[in-house]
């Protein structure tokens, strides 16, 4: 129904914000350039999804630090090897 539309309209959107700025970061050098965007932002988004359930509904007091470990962890895959 509308409710699922908007919905739908809204993270579509958010990914695909998402995958411009992946996409800016390869070309930028921040990331590898055989870095796989949809990988990345499954990824990214899983993690953020994780993080509302466990922050919001859970109310685990340790879900943010947990978290930003998560996308620490995330980037050091992605990222090139420091020089």
């Amino acid at each position: 129904g509308p409710v699922r539309d908007a919905l739908v309209a809204s993270v579509s959107g958010w990914h695909a914000a998402l995958r411009r700025a992946i996409a800016q970061c390869k070309e930028c050098g921040d990331l590898r350039a055989d870095s796989d965007e949809s990988q990345l932002l499954f990824e990214v988004h899983g993690l953020i999804l994780a993080l509302h359930y466990e922050a919001r509904f859970l109310r685990l007091p340790d879900a943010v630090q947990r978290a930003q470990r998560g996308f620490d962890h995330i980037l050091q895959r992605y990222q090139l090897p420091a020089a």
